[in-house]
């Protein structure tokens, strides 16, 4: 039950938000909205604001389906409109205007994320301390000098954060990114992981400075190439945790910065699946989503919050699409309009539509299939 009731608040919650952010953009653009509505079929419940905004005589419904939503606004392509209204309605309207209404839906998902990821950090979250537990005789950690309980300060030039920081520094995945940036060759990169580091190191109030190295280690039973780089002890201690939560703008500049990640991941996901570098298993449907957000409800409310922010971006990334159907399709009309100076035909964008919907239907097939390959296996 816990599953159903967090898939379809996520659900309920993203979609209103999105068709959101055509309606309020068109009520600034002063282009009369007639319909806003939550899901699709049978209406279950219908109003109108009591004292509607200037212009304005919305109906909101509220409809069996929650499996999206829309915003009909005032059209002349879709019904007749009185000769004093004709200048309002959303196809008379100037190229930027239609642009910005359309652009509105996507953009309030990614600012919707911006606040939930926000207000993850605000709320704060337990950081385990990077401290040293056991210490293996003889390993690498061992041959340096660490001991249990010492308190890790620095690695090189960079102040550890915390133990999943400093497990990071010490597979050398953040000096490896780092120095991919700025354009080092592969061999480079190499030697300068398999080189030591001077770890300063707080041990019961004392200060030291340490050369650790790690050593290239391989499990058993495991093949060569999956190699880790490690030292030989316990990097983290549960029971020395302190609770960490940011400032208001630490926050704000923490949610911007997440979703801003996670819209460049998922462009490059975008990428090397169309490019055939990356497996469309990666796409997740219905079912794995109302998975995930029963597992996060459990979890607590920090993770339905990040499970929320996550989901958001991706839809918002998946409006902005160039296909006939979603709003990145409307913008690309928009794009050609703006470079020829003339709209897209009619029968172009008939044309356009199905082929859209085909592929809309294909990838949406693929995700439900995807999810029941792991369901099943």
């Amino acid at each position: 039950m816990l599953t159903l009731l967090s898939f379809l608040f996520a659900l309920t919650l993203l979609i209103a938000v999105h068709e959101y952010g055509h309606y309020r953009m068109a009520v600034a653009c002063k282009v009369p909205v007639l319909v806003f509505s939550i899901g699709f079929g049978k209406a279950i419940y219908r109003w109108r604001a009591k004292h509607p905004r200037a212009g304005q005589n919305t109906e909101f419904v509220i409809s069996a389906l929650p499996l999206g939503g829309y915003v009909q606004m005032l059209d002349s392509r879709e019904s007749s409109v009185p000769a004093d209204q004709l200048a309002l309605a959303f196809d008379q309207r100037s190229l930027k205007v239609r642009a910005a209404i359309v652009a509105a839906g996507p953009l309030a998902n990614l600012l919707l994320a911006v606040v939930l990821f926000s207000a993850v950090a605000w709320w704060g979250h337990p950081k385990v301390l990077p401290i040293i537990g056991r210490v293996e005789a003889g390993a690498a950690a061992d041959i340096a000098g660490l001991q249990t309980g010492d308190l890790v300060l620095k690695v090189g030039k960079q102040e550890v954060k915390d133990a999943q920081h400093l497990r990071a520094l010490i597979r050398g995945d953040i000096a490896i990114e780092e120095a991919s940036k700025e354009g080092a060759a592969p061999n480079d990169i190499a030697e300068q992981s398999d080189q030591a580091a001077v770890w300063e190191i707080d041990r019961q109030g004392q200060r030291l400075s340490l050369a650790v190295k790690p050593v290239l280690t391989v499990q058993p039973g495991q093949a060569d190439s999956s190699a880790v780089r490690r030292i030989g002890a316990v990097v983290g201690v549960p029971s020395e945790t302190e609770w960490v939560s940011a400032g208001l703008f630490e926050g704000l500049a923490k949610g911007y910065g997440q979703v801003s990640q996670i819209t460049l991941l998922t462009g490059q996901l975008i990428g090397q699946m169309l490019t055939g570098e990356a497996s469309s298993k990666h796409l997740s449907g219905p079912l794995t989503i109302a998975e995930q957000a029963g597992q996060s409800a459990q979890r607590g409310l920090p993770s339905y919050l990040t499970f929320l922010g996550l989901i958001s971006v991706s839809l918002g990334l998946l409006n902005l699409l160039p296909l006939p159907m979603l709003d990145g399709g409307h913008l690309m009309y928009y794009l050609w309009e703006s470079l020829t100076g003339k709209p897209v035909s009619v029968a172009w964008q008939r044309g356009l539509q199905k082929v859209g919907l085909a592929m809309l239907v294909f990838i949406m097939a693929l995700a439900f299939f995807n999810d029941l390959t792991r369901l099943f296996t």
